[in-house]
């Protein structure tokens, strides 16, 4: 099987950058990050497009809690938000994508933030026709909002590993278990622990989207703008 890197063409300059990406990313509710003696502060970049609990005003507050107190909390927030435990990361962002825009999106893919991908909607409709697996879309709310984006966020659901990469050789902390990552050059995938998506997170790592062939050849057929798929190995 042949694997791509899902991302944005390379830029000659921040300008460049910033006009074809007029959107910035936010985030009004999290998970609290962790204080460990060892490490510090720290948060991840992970994501969890799930419905807000009715009194969502905990995770609102940008706080670090000692990893005890945290461990402790974190079957409780699950239930609350509906999912397994093991999908709570600290400072995980909640609820449904939104964003601030400088200027008009003029794109077809906007990239926020590694690993983050917003797509208008002509890119939604050709993604949906072609059943691919792994992928969901979550609606963006911007502001301002000119009315007639219709961005939708890529939420990537299937997962994969790097060869010889397990969660033992990612830790990097025995007090937090906070994981690291290897060089994102990298990005070789282990067919035997690959769940077959089209759409995958290698390693759990929220910031590389990695895509199958057919994928790729959706996004080439349509010739969509501000995307590329890097070939991987």
């Amino acid at each position: 099987m042949r694997f791509f890197k899902l991302t944005h063409p390379r830029y000659a300059t921040d300008r460049e950058t910033d006009r074809r990406n007029p959107v910035t990313a936010t985030a009004t509710y999290r998970i609290p990050g962790v204080s460990c003696d060892a490490c510090g502060n720290w948060s991840s970049s992970s994501r969890l497009r799930v419905p807000l609990p009715h009194d969502a005003e905990e995770f609102r507050r940008v706080e670090f809690l000692p990893v005890a107190e945290w461990n402790g909390l974190r079957d409780r927030w699950a239930y609350l938000l509906g999912v397994d435990p093991s999908r709570i990361e600290p400072g995980a962002q909640l609820g449904p994508p939104t964003g601030s825009r400088s200027g008009a999106v003029t794109e077809d893919v906007v990239h926020p933030f590694p690993g983050l991908i917003w797509v208008v909607p002509s890119v939604r409709a050709a993604l949906v026709e072609a059943g691919l697996s792994g992928v969901s879309f979550a609606g963006v709310q911007l502001e301002p909002s000119a009315g007639d984006e219709g961005l939708s966020e890529l939420v990537v659901r299937g997962s994969a590993w790097r060869k010889a990469s397990t969660d033992q050789v990612l830790r990097v902390c025995g007090v937090c278990e906070r994981r690291g990552y290897p060089s994102p050059k990298n990005l070789t995938v282990d067919e035997a622990r690959w769940d077959g998506s089209d759409f995958v997170l290698l390693d759990r790592n929220p910031n590389i989207v990695v895509v199958t062939a057919r994928v790729a050849e959706v996004f080439d057929a349509r010739s969509f703008t501000n995307v590329v798929a890097e070939p991987i190995g």
